[in-house]
């Protein structure tokens, strides 16, 4: 299965080549974050144990502790406890948010990278949103909402890098509005690429390689890349009852998607194909553009194929 990449501005796709739009602010070390559940069930969202997920955080973990491994600073661990939307969700929709807050890397804005594993659903095609332990005890909302939904706004602080190890994270029939929360508007900071996966994901500590080597290669080669080539898998689940090695074609797949924005096509092809940990541009201008890597016809549970 080849990749492709597509660069969309508003109904516009244009595949043709483009040089760097400015040049990258260079290595530093990152301050990264880790949230995950892996237990809801011990809470008050989701009392079921039947969703619990336990093997969700040390997939999150590889990521995280390889990062610090690599030179940058782990700002913060945040696995199960009292996890509510306080943490993702901007004080412009409501003053109690902290996303941008300190302590302990509590905000997911307070990483230049961070990664978030929990359950995930789709809505419509406006948002993604991320099932957390508690509800919000501002509005009483036990999910945390990204998108077109005006609750997040990454980056206005300093997050650049977004990991959502969760399903539904990155729809193709959402990309239109995935980069709302990337771009908050009046900042002139703004978040430079979301990871996440077209359709349904899978969880299983057989996959904690694939989120150590995102990190690891995500400073050898794009972040893109690292991302959509660690977790590819191709004719690995809901198979049907007859065909478990996929010899007749019914088995489907785990589509990952990196995606990035910019002031033009150009801007954001250059980011996608570009940024590194160790090699970060300045902030995109603004969200205008948007670019994507992925595996064309990548057919995941839950989604029709890419």
């Amino acid at each position: 299965m080849k990749m492709r990449k597509h660069w969309f501005s508003g109904g516009l796709k244009l595949v043709v080549a483009a040089a760097a739009a400015m040049l990258p602010v260079g290595a530093h070390a990152l301050y990264v974050e880790e949230f995950a559940i892996g237990n809801w069930s011990a809470a008050t969202c989701d009392p079921n144990p039947g969703d619990d997920r336990g093997a969700w955080p040390g997939m999150a973990d590889a990521w995280y502790f390889r990062m610090t491994a690599m030179g940058h600073f782990g700002a913060g661990r945040w696995v199960d406890g009292y996890m509510t939307k306080q943490h993702e969700c901007d004080p412009a929709y409501n003053p109690n948010c902290l996303d941008w807050w300190s302590w302990f890397g509590y905000g997911y804005d307070w990483a230049d990278a961070a990664i978030a594993a929990y359950h995930g659903s789709p809505v419509g095609n406006l948002y993604w949103a991320g099932l957390q332990r508690y509800p919000f005890w501002a509005d009483g909302d036990c999910w945390v909402r990204a998108g077109a939904s005006n609750q997040t706004y990454f980056g206005d602080q300093w997050l650049k890098f977004f990991i959502a190890s969760s399903c539904f994270s990155a729809n193709n029939d959402t990309f239109g509005n995935l980069r709302v929360a990337m771009a908050k508007p009046g900042s002139t900071r703004l978040s430079h690429q979301w990871d996440g996966f077209h359709g349904i994901m899978w969880i299983s500590g057989w996959y904690n390689g694939n989120y150590f080597w995102t990190a690891n290669d995500g400073h050898f080669v794009p972040i893109s890349y690292a991302w959509v080539t660690n977790h590819i898998k191709k004719g690995k689940f809901n198979c049907a009852w007859y065909d478990p090695f996929n010899w007749f074609g019914t088995c489907l797949d785990q589509c990952p998607v990196a995606y990035s924005i910019g002031v033009n096509i150009p801007d954001a092809m250059s980011r996608l194909l570009n940024e590194r940990y160790n090699f970060v541009f300045g902030s995109p201008g603004s969200n205008g553009a948007y670019a994507f890597l992925y595996y064309p016809g990548c057919h995941p549970v839950g989604m029709p194929p890419m």
